[in-house]
């Protein structure tokens, strides 16, 4: 695992609907990106509280390897975002509605008020399973069709860079979740909270998109909202498919393999 660095500036405004003709699906992205940094901020800080405990040099390397992927992809993501926001409107309001209370206002609460340990390895369970998710959102990026709806060069490099070491890492929060001695119940509490607060600002942050967006094609919108659930790789049918499949027992991410275009992407980067 390494760090590799996405440069794109962005000068020219991303349009808001860059993700081919499926405008819905480019206002749930657009939320998402915003959501990226305060996010990944949020996995740094529970994966590195842990760091110390691990003792194996080669996890102790993938560990700060992590980091720095998650760092990146944060800065990267505050250009792109800034760029969409030329297009999209100013989302202030709505980065303040997800970082202050979440971030800002509860996790400090949550630090001062509950058990240290318990609560550690809460936000762990929240990160191996948000990780987890990104992470199928990225497997389904590299399935036939799905990046050639990205027209523009820099959008697609930065979503195939981001999507690429989502799934490099995606086995890292969960193996020190388990190796700080995570059990069952806590990997689902981690679940439930990471999957609904990610679908509650998600849904709020895509209507206010929708609905201020005055070339949004509205006679295609119950086609478009089936089709995100419904379709193959379709993101939120991958979604429901990850709840689903991260509830058994003997899961593991490694269990679902690194797409073959994403490791020849990662050896592109590196040529």
């Amino acid at each position: 695992m390494q760090v590799r660095k996405n440069k794109s500036s962005f000068a020219q405004p991303v349009p808001a609907h860059w993700a081919g003709e499926e405008a819905l699906e480019s206002h749930v992205l657009n939320v998402l990106s915003l959501m990226f940094p305060g996010g990944e901020g949020f996995f740094i800080r529970s994966v590195k509280h842990f760091a110390d405990r691990i003792d194996d040099p080669k996890f102790q390397a993938d560990i700060k390897s992590f980091i720095g992927q998650e760092m990146q992809h944060s800065m990267a993501h505050e250009r792109f975002n800034a760029s969409v926001a030329q297009s999209v409107g100013n989302m202030d309001w709505f980065l303040w509605l997800f970082t202050v209370p979440t971030f800002e206002w509860l996790e400090p609460f949550a630090r001062k008020t509950l058990d240290w340990e318990i609560l550690q390895k809460f936000t762990l369970a929240l990160t191996a399973a948000a990780e987890n998710m990104t992470a199928g959102f990225a497997q389904s990026l590299f399935a036939p069709g799905q990046k050639e709806k990205i027209l523009r060069d820099d959008v697609r490099d930065l979503y195939l860079w981001h999507a690429a070491e989502e799934m490099e890492h995606r086995d890292l929060a969960f193996d020190v979740f388990e190796k700080v001695g995570g059990n069952y119940a806590t990997r689902m509490a981690g679940l439930a909270f990471a999957y609904g607060i990610i679908a509650t600002y998600v849904t709020i942050g895509t209507a206010y998109l929708v609905v201020t967006d005055k070339e949004f094609p509205w006679s295609k919108l119950p086609k478009q909202l089936i089709d995100l659930f419904t379709a193959e790789n379709a993101i939120g049918r991958v979604f429901l498919e990850g709840i689903i499949d991260y509830t058994r027992p003997n899961f593991h991410p490694s269990q679902q393999p690194m797409h073959r275009d994403a490791l020849a992407y990662l050896e592109k980067l590196a040529s």
